[in-house]
């Protein structure tokens, strides 16, 4: 894994959320670690950044910032999602063309937009459960219909139109202050 996958993970932060050296996000290393009973995932949160902290000697400090971002908002005709049923952590299951996911909340969502659209996406729909939905991508791709308005390799609008039409919630180009963590120090690990 790399390091910001790491801190992404621990700290609940977004790629444009990290600012310190490229090889955060370039270099990848094995980490074994293992607790000695279940933890729950908070708890497991707060293990890895112990360990950044002790491995990778990572200190930084959190700044705002004006970035250019996305606010995730509730579509005009009101949102299509369905309020979690089940008990059980949240998942995800990716295809090449869409996302089932279960349990999750907006911000996790939020979170995982954010890395297709290589910019920071603020959740501001007010939803406050857990959601199950699923994401199909297939019906605003042009090979579908070659009326649709939308470059093939235009990612960011075929996600914009999917969010639209299948889920009810929609992307707002916008500057928004975002917490990032600037890296004061961090090193690569010695070999064990």
């Amino acid at each position: 894994v790399t390091v910001a996958t790491c801190i992404k993970w621990a700290y609940g932060v977004q790629d444009k959320q990290i600012a310190g050296p490229g090889w955060l996000q370039s270099e990848h290393f094995d980490i074994v670690a293992k607790s000695d009973e279940p933890v729950a995932v908070s708890r497991m949160k707060l293990m890895m950044q112990t360990l950044l902290a002790e491995r990778f000697h990572l200190t930084f400090h959190r700044q705002g910032r004006e970035l250019q971002s996305y606010a995730l908002t509730v579509a005009k005709g009101g949102h299509k999602l369905h309020e979690s049923v089940g008990g059980g952590p949240p998942s995800r299951q990716n295809s090449a063309t869409g996302t089932v996911a279960k349990g999750i909340t907006m911000q996790e969502f939020a979170d995982f937009i954010a890395s297709p659209l290589q910019t920071p996406v603020v959740d501001m729909t007010e939803l406050k459960g857990r959601y199950d939905f699923v994401l199909d991508f297939t019906p605003y791709l042009p090979d579908n219909d070659p009326a649709r308005k939308v470059d093939p390799v235009d990612s960011t609008g075929i996600i914009m139109a999917a969010l639209q039409g299948e889920l009810g919630l929609k992307l707002e180009s916008r500057k928004e202050t975002v917490e990032v963590l600037v890296v004061d120090r961090v090193e690569r690990p010695s070999a064990n």
